[in-house]
């Protein structure tokens, strides 16, 4: 191939690769603004002393909604009602258990979590007030 057919070739990919992730990231946020509707914040914040290379799964309803690393937060939302939050961390096996934190949402209210050791073992979410 020619140099001129490479870098039109080069440009047509780029130029895909953009409208692809435009598109992506408007569909992303209309979902998201859809989601916050009638809903809760939900913040967990991830405390550096469980270790660096421990990642704290985020679970909700027993659907894990987040990996969160060293240095990490995660933001997002609830929907009123009632829901069972709980972690647990990888890869160290002496946190296998996921103790539960029920909490009764209501709408507008944030709810803000310290994903954290318990002294026993296991991965807990301590509320913030």
């Amino acid at each position: 191939m020619n140099r001129n057919c490479r870098r039109v070739l080069f440009l047509a990919i780029t130029c895909l690769l953009y409208l692809a992730g435009s598109a992506a990231a408007s569909e992303r946020a209309t979902f998201d603004a859809r989601s916050t509707i009638g809903s809760a914040p939900l913040i967990v914040y991830r405390i550096p002393n469980i270790g660096r290379r421990v990642i704290v799964h985020l679970y909700v309803d027993d659907v894990v909604v987040s990996l969160i690393g060293y240095g990490q937060t995660y933001r997002g939302f609830l929907t009123p009602g009632r829901h069972v939050l709980s972690t647990l961390a990888t890869p160290d096996p002496t946190w296998s258990e996921r103790p539960p934190t029920i909490v009764d949402v209501r709408n507008g209210r944030t709810y803000r979590f310290t994903a954290m050791g318990n002294g026993q073992g296991n991965l807990i979410l301590r509320p913030l007030h």
